[in-house]
């Protein structure tokens, strides 16, 4: 792995996990963020930008640049995820005003740009719906071989989904999206992508008492208190849904996941694979369907997450806390 911070693009829908994937990304050594995209999704894309910005305020990186993105899916219009992330989209949570303003720069103009200022280079990262990138592959249709490494929290291919039983959120939620870009991605001279879905992202957990010892830890360091303060109440309502649904009080860390597989693909271990979307089934639309065994006769467009080293992932994502507390954003 590089020792030199690598270019990374991060395009979100900041509900919890978002806002906790961007501060990890914020601790991160290895990442440059050179902007973050936001999108339709969990919550609608004034809240997701007015999210991101609070958020990245909080890390002590208000000057890295937000451009909104898609306000709303290709695909007929789906429901949100509040009823997960809270009305406003980070729980309990409360962040002051950010003091930067958004970017007047569109999403996918920025993308673009981006893909091309860094060609072999970038690092893009996607944990919501994939709206903005499908709009930036028909923009550009070389994108897939302009990024050194594309991934995305998306998918279920051996589990369950998490909105349906075939389907996780990001790629339900705009599954006509989610088809161009798994057609897009893995051909020929283009980066593969790396589906980090609910097969690893929920093998990586924290809990109350995860809390509250970085709660400790955190006493008395100069971001420390406002920082944990954040994470308790955001979590706190993520904890109260879990709770309510599944009878056990965790937060799943889908999002931070994606970010830190981005910048440590040793995490996972991946399985290469055809992967479609279902965009038209009854029971089935925004189903990720896997071609394990070549019976489409399609070239394999994805690498999917199939395990994870979820305890050094986890250590990581507290260590990248703690380094913020201490005021150490990059």
């Amino acid at each position: 792995m590089s020792h030199e911070p690598e270019p990374i693009v991060i395009d979100v829908d900041t509900g919890i996990d978002d806002a906790l994937a961007l501060l990890y990304a914020c601790a991160a050594p290895a990442a440059e963020i050179l902007g973050v995209s936001t999108v339709v999704g969990n919550v609608d894309l004034n809240a997701a930008t007015r999210n991101t910005r609070a958020v990245l305020a909080l890390a002590g990186r208000g000057d890295i640049p937000v451009w909104p993105g898609a306000a709303s899916p290709l695909s007929s219009a789906s429901a949100d995820a509040r009823h997960v992330h809270g009305e406003s989209g980070l729980g309990h949570a409360v962040l002051p005003e950010p003091p930067e303003p958004a970017s007047r720069t569109h999403a996918v103009d920025a993308i673009v740009a981006a893909a091309h200022a860094h060609a072999g280079r970038l690092i893009l990262v996607a944990t919501g719906p994939l709206t903005n990138v499908a709009l930036a592959v028909m923009r550009e249709p070389e994108l897939p071989s302009l990024v050194k490494r594309f991934v995305i929290m998306g998918g279920a291919y051996a589990e369950s989904g998490n909105v349906t039983p075939s389907a996780e959120f990001n790629i339900w939620h705009d599954p006509e999206a989610a088809r161009i870009v798994f057609r897009a991605f893995g051909g020929v001279g283009g980066a593969s992508m790396v589906a980090v879905g609910l097969d690893v992202t929920r093998k990586m957990t924290f809990d109350e008492k995860d809390v509250a010892a970085f709660a400790a830890s955190a006493a008395g360091k100069p971001k420390g208190a406002a920082l944990t303060r954040f994470i308790e109440d955001a979590s706190r309502f993520y904890f109260e849904r879990m709770e309510a649904s599944q009878g056990r009080r965790h937060l799943v860390m889908h999002d931070p996941l994606a970010v830190a597989v981005a910048l440590d693909p040793t995490l996972v271990e991946t399985r290469r694979a055809a992967v479609d979307v279902e965009t038209s089934g009854r029971l089935t639309t925004g189903a990720t369907i896997a071609d394990w065994r070549g019976q489409w006769g399609r070239l394999a467009n994805t690498e999917v997450a199939v395990s994870v080293d979820a305890e050094r992932a986890r250590k990581m994502f507290f260590e990248a806390m703690l380094r913020l507390a201490e005021g150490r954003s990059r």
